[in-house]
């Protein structure tokens, strides 16, 4: 059994090998054929800003990253490890947060929507302040609501903290402008969803097991919903549909990036209907084969500039890698080679990575970022290591992070608890044994008295 999961990763690898491979000799020509082609009369907009960044934004960066990333998603692991010095990260890490959005205030340009949603920050800390202190002096009882209640607010902290980098990151570069708003929240809102998908499946992997039976259903069935979502959203967003005008016609791109995500969102009602009931263990190959379609319309989709072109084939190649290594996966899972609560092996790591790494590439893939790639003189390759490097660092992130809630929690081995129903089976299996044993003891002594 471990020879056959060595030769399925080592397929696995090769194939990763040869899609990195064609993704480099298709991207060879790209950025001499770009600078031949016709570009939009918009493109020179989307470039390097030239005004210069004051000091007061880049306090403003460093501050907010140390509260944000740092030291307020460890004051969260420790609450949910029942710390006791879980308040001082809580209350530090606030008090940095605000000085770093009044910092960004400072810097001007009020009226943009990443100042905006400093106000939105501000406020969702200062009521996971609120509660934090309240359970900490006994002013709020200390129960499973009130303990649910700043743990939720905690992770919307992390979701929120990821969306203001992306503000951030758009409002820098000016991008989503320029009347092409329905395309840029189609690809950004679509990749999201992909990431924190893989950051979600990462943390329950590591937290309840290879099977993750917690969940009481298989994973296909999130992933079936989150596909809903991702194809409402995209059915909706990509021709325009926000900024439409009488005089807007549908193109090819048009028609097929709509066609996908009719096609997400009938593939996850599938999926939805077929796992609903299933055992967490009965995995379900409907989102696989979506991801696999996808991929290969992708790898084949043709854009008006070669560098949106290829940066699509990026993407497609990294949904293609996301459906075979989930077969793989589900293959192995249903071979029995990794047990219920068993810690997870090593290749159920390689579909988390293809699935951040496939949301990655599909919000890079837009068309104002194409625009600016083609402006800084930026090649495909270039481009691809950068987003491979983000997901690097965002697994690494949230690795590191449920370690250390293992350390504060206790040893390691207690994540992979049994739950009653394998308790009574195990006991049962037990009882059964010692039964066995004992009768064949007292057959034995019978046979030595006769």
């Amino acid at each position: 059994m471990a020879s056959t999961g060595l030769c399925v990763q080592m397929r696995l690898i090769s194939l990763v090998a040869v899609v990195l491979a064609s993704a480099a000799l298709v991207s060879a020509h790209g950025e001499e054929m770009d600078k031949t082609g016709t570009l939009p009369e918009d493109a020179p907009f989307y470039k390097w800003p030239d005004e210069p960044m004051g000091w007061a934004l880049k306090v403003h960066l460093v501050l907010c990253l140390i509260a944000y990333v740092v030291i307020l998603p460890v004051g969260l692991v420790m609450e949910v490890a029942s710390h006791r010095y879980q308040w001082l990260a809580q209350l530090s890490g606030a008090g940095i947060a605000f000085l770093g959005i009044v910092f960004g205030w400072v810097h001007g340009h009020l009226g943009n929507v990443y100042a905006r949603y400093g106000w939105f920050m501000l406020s969702l800390l200062a009521q996971q302040t609120a509660t934090n202190l309240g359970l900490t002096l006994d002013a709020v009882p200390r129960n499973k609501k009130s303990q649910l209640f700043y743990r939720m607010v905690g992770a919307m902290q992390l979701v929120c903290t990821y969306v203001g980098m992306l503000l951030g990151g758009i409002r820098f570069l000016n991008l989503c402008s320029q009347g092409h708003l329905g395309q840029c929240v189609s690809h950004f809102a679509r990749g999201s969803a992909l990431i924190i998908g893989a950051v979600c499946i990462l943390v329950c992997m590591r937290v309840f097991g290879a099977i993750i039976v917690e969940l009481r259903r298989p994973l296909e069935l999130y992933l079936s919903i989150i596909m809903i979502l991702v194809g409402a959203i995209g059915t909706f967003t990509e021709h325009n549909f926000f900024q439409t005008s009488d005089g807007d016609s549908w193109s090819h791109k048009d028609l097929q990036h709509t066609l996908i995500g009719v096609s997400w969102f009938a593939g996850g009602l599938l999926g939805v209907l077929m796992t609903c009931r299933s055992h967490p263990r009965s995995r379900n190959p409907i989102p696989s084969l979506i991801f696999i379609a996808t991929g290969i319309a992708m790898i084949t989709h043709q854009q008006d500039l070669v560098m949106a072109s290829h940066t699509h084939f990026l993407f497609g190649a990294a949904l293609v890698c996301l459906g075979l290594s989930t077969i793989a996966e589900i293959t192995l899972l249903a071979a029995g080679f990794v047990k219920d609560h068993d810690q997870p092996a090593l290749f159920q790591f390689v579909p988390v990575f293809f699935m951040c790494a496939s949301g990655m590439f599909l919000m890079g893939s837009n068309r104002d970022m194409v625009l600016f790639l083609i402006n800084s003189h930026i090649d495909v390759a270039t481009y691809a290591l950068i987003l491979l490097s983000f997901c690097f660092v965002i697994m690494f992130y949230f690795y590191v992070l449920v370690d250390l809630y293992f350390a504060l929690a206790g040893p390691q081995p207690a994540k992979y608890r049994v739950l009653e129903q394998h308790a009574d089976r195990q006991s049962t299996s037990s009882q059964t044994s010692t039964l066995n044993h004992s009768d064949s003891h007292s057959s034995l002594a019978s046979a030595a008295f006769v």
